[in-house]
This record gives C-alpha cells, structure tokens and sequence, in this order.
C-alpha cells in the first residue's frame, strides 16, 4: 500500500484536533504548578490540572470514568519523581551564584518542557483511544491502569522522541519572568485565584482552579492563552511524525493485549487422538 503524504496523515488525523488546544495549555499548566514552593500543594495543583485534562476529554468522547481511573490515568503505577526536582528548581535558582543561573534556568526550562510534552503525549493517545478504540460506556480504574500501562509502553518502544523545542520555548518565556518569584508562573495558570486564596487562608477548591485554567485558555490576550496559541501553531506547522509513529505502536500494542488469551481462561480439552 502506498505510503500517506503528511498532510492526508494530517487529515485522517483530524478528529484530534478537537482538543489539542485543551491539551496543550493543561500540559503547560501542569508544569506551572510544578513551581510552587509550598509541600503538598504543588501535587494537588498537578493532579487537578491533569484531572480536568482527562475528564473533559472523556466526557467529550462519552466515555464515564471513575476518579479511580482517572487517578490511575494520571499516575500508571507510580507517581514521576521528577515533579520534587522540578519544584526544586526555582529554589536552586535563588541559592546558586549568578554566573550559574543561566545554567539553572537552561536545565529547569528542559525538565519542565519535557514533562509538558510527556502530559501532551498521553493525553493525546487517551482522547485517540476515546475516539477510536474504547467499547462500551465507562472505564473502570483496572482498565484505565491497563490502558496508561499500554500508553507507556508505546511511548519507550517507539523510535525518536517528541521535539520539545515549542514546549520549551513557552516554558522559558515564562522562567524568565518566575523563577525569582515561583508562585507568579502558578498563580498565572489559575487566573489569580491561588495567591489571593492563600494570602486569606481559604481553602482552594478543584473546580475554582479548574474553570480559571478554561477562562485563562479562552482568552488569548492571558499569558496562558498567548503561550498555547504559540505551542498549537508551532506543532500544526511542522507537523507530528512522532506522533503518527507512536499511534501506531499504541494501535498495535492494544491490539495484541486485546487479542492474548485471558489468564484465568482454560484451554479446550486436547482432541482424543484416532484409534
């Protein structure tokens, strides 16, 4: 069969388009929030952040899943230990001496880039399985861990690697203006609500965080709906072969977890041989 021209891979592709925009400024807030310097926060903010990726994606996909699911969408079986080093950047580039800032800002700017374009990544192959491969109503927590241990699997067995440079460029521009103050890059990502919280002592509800990030990426004059717009042109222009190649590695990896024998099955009795 002769191969697809990136722009007919670019149409049969379309259906993902309805949310790469959704996806793309939660994954930079995600890694916003890895800045703030305050314990147990910082893992909230995340987890609200991704939750609100997942179930808006579902919902639009009519897909009913669990909290159970989505928090084992989010994690797989472990919770990333990059996110305490990230968080610890900003720290490190208020101690270190200034001649190696620059060097703190290149290396945080990377860590950051790199684990919005991971959340980037995931998400994406869980709105394709939405459209394209998920039978039934709902997703129960077991089939969601299964699902985010096949997503992972796709992603360390595909060939090459996302190019993080338009990710990369969002999360500088706003390091720049940051990492003296991390709180800000948060506070930016939910729309003011986190500082003016915390500064009364209120609790901070997920759905206040959840509607700011929707109001913050609506409006394309904030600076987290100028830095999406950035990232979505950057990636419609040069397009995605990584992420062509890896829906297929995802499409066959399900596919071979779909079709293997059922553990708990049992085997059909061997044919009595002819006397």
């Amino acid at each position: 069969r002769p191969a697809m021209s990136t722009a007919q891979l670019t149409l049969q592709r379309d259906y993902l388009g309805a949310h790469r925009r959704m996806i793309i400024g939660r994954s930079l807030a995600a890694s916003m929030v890895g800045a703030v310097p305050v314990p147990v926060l910082d893992d909230w903010l995340l987890h609200v952040v991704l939750r609100g990726t997942y179930r808006r994606v579902a919902e639009a996909r009519m897909v009913d899943v669990s909290d159970e699911a989505v928090k084992n969408l989010i994690y797989g079986f472990s919770r990333p230990p990059e996110w305490a080093r990230m968080s610890l950047g900003a720290l490190a580039y208020k101690i270190v001496a200034r001649r190696w800032r620059r060097a703190v800002l290149v290396l945080v700017a990377t860590s950051r880039a790199r684990a919005a374009a991971r959340h980037f990544t995931v998400a994406t192959l869980f709105d394709h399985y939405c459209a394209r491969l998920h039978v039934g109503l709902g997703l129960d927590a077991a089939d969601a861990l299964a699902l985010r241990e096949v997503i992972d699997r796709a992603i360390a067995s595909t060939p090459g690697g996302f190019d993080i440079r338009a990710f990369r460029r969002a999360v500088v521009a706003a390091l720049r203006a940051s990492l003296k103050a991390p709180m800000e890059l948060a506070d930016l990502a939910s729309g003011g609500r986190l500082r003016r919280l915390l500064s009364r002592g209120q609790v901070l509800a997920a759905e206040e965080v959840d509607q700011a990030l929707d109001r913050q990426l609506t409006a394309q004059t904030s600076f987290l709906g100028r830095a999406t717009t950035a990232v979505e042109l950057q990636l419609s222009a040069e397009g995605n072969p990584y992420i062509e190649q890896l829906l297929g590695t995802f499409d066959r990896l399900w596919r071979e977890r779909k079709d293997a024998p059922s553990p708990t099955s049992v085997p059909p009795p061997p044919t009595p041989a002819a006397t």
